[in-house]
């Protein structure tokens, strides 16, 4: 499945009708001494009486083992939050059928909830994580945000919250742990990639593949790109899929732990009483942790590593310098045929798929990003966010490459070519609005 299946899937998910909402769609569970005694000696009796069904009643004892150390579990907008008496505090994203897909209230009630667990003295760390593993979410919900760019608002409201909770995420006075596994782009990116402890699985495929529906790779992640040299100018610009091995490899994930061993990893963060910090936590995560090596076989990034130096080379000054160089190399008979295909890829990408004016936002955000810390990179990304979202280009983009599936949007500057530097300085400009800036409140 390419990127740009994954993001028609996620939004042909967000488009189909939701079954009626019942009750436990809001649930809230709080589970006392009280009801956890009366269960435990239940369980006693029903071991005294029934010898004959010894297995389904240890079975039985683990399962309240690990209700007795919850304190509290909700349900709301399509996340789950479960208390556990050692302190954690665990956040379960639960809308799989649009991939965990974010929308508005959404990110409203996460930011509410990591707000309340960043100022709560029993709460000793925080983790993330998806009930599917086929994603562990996809970005911001698409249908909604092109919502909002068609709208007299624009997107600001939307990005606004999204990078609070960001940033938020970022600067947390506690350790944040995001396992993830399966799909993981855009808004999803943002989540995990702020953690103190990024955990991956086997199965990832990260992406920031904004480009080709025209807006540009944000959530903060120009800070960590900008901090990769070659290897984070090509992600932003061309948006390709990466893998465990790449994610271990260019150091966006701290930790490497096999499917098998996820859910056994999370049951003892989850239930270890003697965790009072990162020590505890670090040490059971490099109890179960793998080493993870990435090769010319399984990760592109090594296999192409060499071309992707030339040609997304940090001394560049402009985007035209990187075509130029993506021709050179495609037309260079002393390269190997797999060098000259790829450049001839990567050149079709940033030409042909994705709009001009969010590749050369993607290559100025980053490039800018190097020298600023993390709040300034969410000033930037917030006067940018506001500008391109609210272009047709976004609807353009999103409309014919995810819509009707033409993928011939009609973006207008039309071609890399027509840009100048004037027109993209623009962007990065003070907003108008003083309230549509950046603020962590």
């Amino acid at each position: 499945m390419n990127r740009i299946e994954i993001i028609t899937n996620h939004l042909i998910f967000s488009q189909q009708k939701q079954p009626p909402q019942h009750n436990n769609n809001n649930f809230i569970v709080e589970i006392n001494n009280c009801n956890n005694n009366n269960n435990n000696n239940n369980n006693n009796n029903n071991n005294n009486n029934n010898n004959n069904n010894n297995n389904n009643n240890n079975n039985n004892n683990n399962n309240n083992n690990n209700n007795n150390n919850i304190l509290k579990e909700m349900e709301k907008n399509k996340i789950k939050i479960i208390e556990y008496k050692n302190g954690c505090k665990r956040i379960v994203l639960n809308r799989s059928e649009a991939l965990n897909s974010l929308t508005i209230e959404m990110l409203k009630f996460l930011l509410e909830k990591l707000k309340e667990f960043n100022n709560d003295y029993n709460c000793k760390f925080v983790i993330i994580n998806s009930s599917t593993e086929k994603s562990f979410c996809s970005g911001g919900d698409i249908k909604e945000f092109s919502q909002f760019s068609q709208s007299s608002t624009g997107v600001n409201p939307f990005i606004k919250v999204e990078y609070t909770l960001d940033h938020l995420i970022h600067t947390f006075n506690k350790p944040i742990l995001s396992f993830v596994n399966g799909i993981v782009m855009g808004g999803g990116v943002g989540l995990s990639i702020h953690c103190s402890h990024r955990i991956i699985g086997d199965n990832v495929q990260w992406a920031m593949p904004e480009n080709r529906i025209g807006y540009f790779p944000d959530v903060g992640t120009s800070y960590f790109l900008s901090r990769l040299g070659s290897i984070g100018l090509y992600l932003g610009m061309v948006g390709i899929r990466i893998n465990s091995k790449d994610l271990v490899n260019i150091k966006l994930a701290t930790h490497y732990i096999p499917n098998d061993l996820f859910e056994r990893t999370l049951e003892e963060l989850c239930n270890d009483e003697d965790i009072q910090g990162h020590r505890q936590i670090d040490f059971i995560l490099n109890k179960y942790s793998k080493t993870l090596y990435a090769d010319k076989e399984s990760s592109q990034l090594v296999k192409y590593q060499e071309i992707i130096n030339n040609c997304f080379n940090n001394q560049f000054k402009s985007v035209i310098e990187i075509i130029n160089q993506l021709k050179e190399e495609m037309e260079n008979e002393k390269n190997n045929k797999d060098d000259r295909e790829w450049a001839s890829k990567t050149l079709s990408i940033l030409i042909d798929q994705s709009c001009p004016t969010s590749v050369c936002i993607s290559f100025e955000t980053i490039k800018r990003a190097l020298n600023m810390n993390i709040e300034q990179v969410f000033e930037m990304e917030t006067r940018v966010g506001t500008r391109i979202g609210n272009r047709n280009d976004l609807t353009q983009g999103v409309h014919k490459t995810l819509i009707d599936k033409t993928h011939k949007p009609i973006y207008s500057p039309s071609s890399i070519y027509e840009i100048n530097q004037s027109f993209i300085d623009s962007f990065f400009l003070p907003l108008d609005d003083k309230k549509k800036e950046f603020s962590t409140i």
